[in-house]
């Protein structure tokens, strides 16, 4: 196992590499720095506010969905800095799942509980992926890019079907995959073995507990609160988008909020990839160029903006995060002093 971790660490390290000397080969380093040099500060101030008002949001989704059992505004906001730093980190979006380890190790929440709760807010974000990239794909209008708009249409209604599908059914579908995992653990003969036992206690924990917050059929408001988290997050990444390029001579009125977000959206589909560089960054940037070049952006410009958000979106959630888990770990950390002295 550590052999296979160092080797993925080497091949995500050289992935990063790779992929950002051909990106700096393509513009001047002196552009970069200057760039980031005469940013423009109000933008960068606007992206905090609504970034932090976005985790908010996305804090208070959390405890709607963990209701009845409480939980403290200060607790749920340093879960969400964790996980929102973490998300990107590991390929996947495995990185998501320390929400689930803060809440049930740290918090001391039922594991399904967490899971269940996990798993909601984890479609809930897929779902309103596509009314976003719709709406993009119709502003930006037909003809105006070298990819096809009708099969980028046809594409993001079908997604949002499958995912919708998924959310209303999430019951009965949580239920089949259960059974299959009983049938795989009978052919394998791992049924009564103490780690399947409990993996299948887990496992039926979590149907309940998802059963249970179908059963308060807070989906609908729910649903209107991701659309909430997810404008949050275009419009603060916007704001340093244009912070970013507002020294290139761009306005508001030139750089398109609907073409943005195609941009994003095409980066963020690299979080799905197995094997990333380390903590996104050249496949993050390789992808924003592209997605940008494809849609008659300029090309230096589209790798500088790329370089930019991403190091500096990174910064300011790793920030939070690093805060937040040395905020949790500090009375861990002082009770084992304590009881080193004794």
């Amino acid at each position: 196992m550590q052999r296979n971790k160092l080797v993925y660490i080497a091949l995500s390290a050289l992935v990063s590499v790779v992929l950002l000397w051909l990106l700096f080969s393509r513009i001047e380093t002196r552009d970069v720095i200057e760039t980031f040099s005469r940013i423009y500060v109000p933008a960068v101030i606007v992206y905090a506010f609504v970034a932090l008002a976005g985790a908010w949001l996305r804090a208070w989704r959390y405890k709607l969905l963990l209701l009845p059992q409480k939980i403290t505004w200060g607790n749920i906001l340093l879960v969400t800095f964790i996980r929102n730093s973490l998300i990107d980190l590991l390929p996947a979006r495995i990185g998501s799942l320390s929400y689930i380890y803060v809440l049930n190790r740290r918090l001391g929440f039922p594991f399904e509980t967490a899971t269940s709760t996990f798993v909601v807010s984890f479609v809930l974000d897929f779902l309103t992926l596509s009314p976003f990239l719709i709406v993009a794909i119709i502003a930006v209008g037909l003809g105006t890019t070298v990819v096809s708009t009708f099969t980028l249409l046809w594409v993001a209604v079908l997604f949002f079907l499958i995912v919708f599908f998924f959310l209303w059914q999430i019951g009965p579908i949580s239920r089949l995959l259960f059974r299959i995992f009983q049938r795989f653990m009978a052919a394998s003969k791992l049924k009564n073995r103490r780690g399947a036992i409990l993996v299948r206690e887990k496992f039926e924990l979590t149907i309940e507990s998802l059963s249970l917050i179908q059963e308060r059929k807070v989906f609908i408001p729910i649903f209107f609160l991701s659309l909430c988290i997810r404008l949050a997050k275009y419009i603060s990444v916007y704001a340093l988008f244009f912070g970013l390029l507002r020294s290139h001579g761009y306005s508001f009125h030139e750089l398109s909020f609907w073409t943005f977000i195609l941009g994003l959206s095409g980066a963020e589909l690299t979080s799905a990839l197995p094997v990333k560089g380390l903590a996104g960054f050249g496949t993050w940037e390789s992808a924003w160029a592209l997605t940008f070049r494809l849609m008659n952006f300029d090309p230096g410009l589209a790798i500088i903006s790329g370089i930019g958000v991403h190091f500096l979106t990174n910064v300011f959630e790793y920030s939070l995060g690093i805060a937040s888990i040395l905020i949790l770990a500090w009375p861990y950390l002082a009770k084992k002093r304590e009881d080193d002295r004794l």
